[in-house]
């Protein structure tokens, strides 16, 4: 569609990758700037433990750890659906034959974070009370889910984005 504008395959190859690129690091930045918000939020909880109010936030953080894990599950379609390919066909021309593989590993990452925010969220619905004790582990469990996640974020920008790159070089250096 964007050769129809009157651009060159090139320049359209060029124009679709800076797309998908820039869509790459927006989505990635709003994810950890979510994170961010949640772990404030959860450190603000920690100071005001056993609180009415510690368990106000327990709930407020819990839907936040849900819209982010629906918010994540979008990215995760987005990414198998249009980036994997897209960078796969072109690692597969032997510039990176780890890649695949790679990506394998960041799909069980992403399984292991959905593990430890489910478990945090079944903990924090069970958690009626402000009980100091059940609290913590609540946060111990969020806590371990956030540094999961913000690894694997780190993790992907580290294979996609190198890859991507390298990409709009070669395509931009055959125009």
């Amino acid at each position: 569609m964007v050769v129809d504008l009157g651009m060159s395959l090139e320049d359209a190859r060029t124009f679709s990758l800076q797309q998908i690129l820039e869509r790459l690091k927006d989505e990635h930045s709003a994810l950890k700037k979510e994170l961010d918000h949640v772990q404030e939020m959860t450190s603000h909880m920690v100071g005001v433990l056993g609180s009415e109010e510690s368990k106000w936030l327990l709930q407020e953080i819990s839907k936040q750890m849900e819209a982010f894990m629906q918010q994540l599950e979008a990215h995760e379609h987005w990414e198998e659906d249009e980036v994997l390919p897209l960078l796969a066909g072109y690692v597969n021309q032997g510039v990176e034959p780890t890649f695949l593989t790679s990506t394998w590993v960041l799909e069980e990452d992403h399984k292991q974070a959905e593990r430890f925010v489910r478990s945090f969220l079944e903990y924090a619905d069970q958690c009626k009370g402000a009980d100091s004790i059940k609290l913590k582990k609540a946060i111990s469990l969020l806590s371990v889910a956030c540094s999961v996640l913000s690894e694997h974020l780190l993790s992907e920008e580290e294979m996609f984005f190198p890859v991507a790159n390298q990409m709009l070089s070669n395509i931009q250096a055959k125009a």
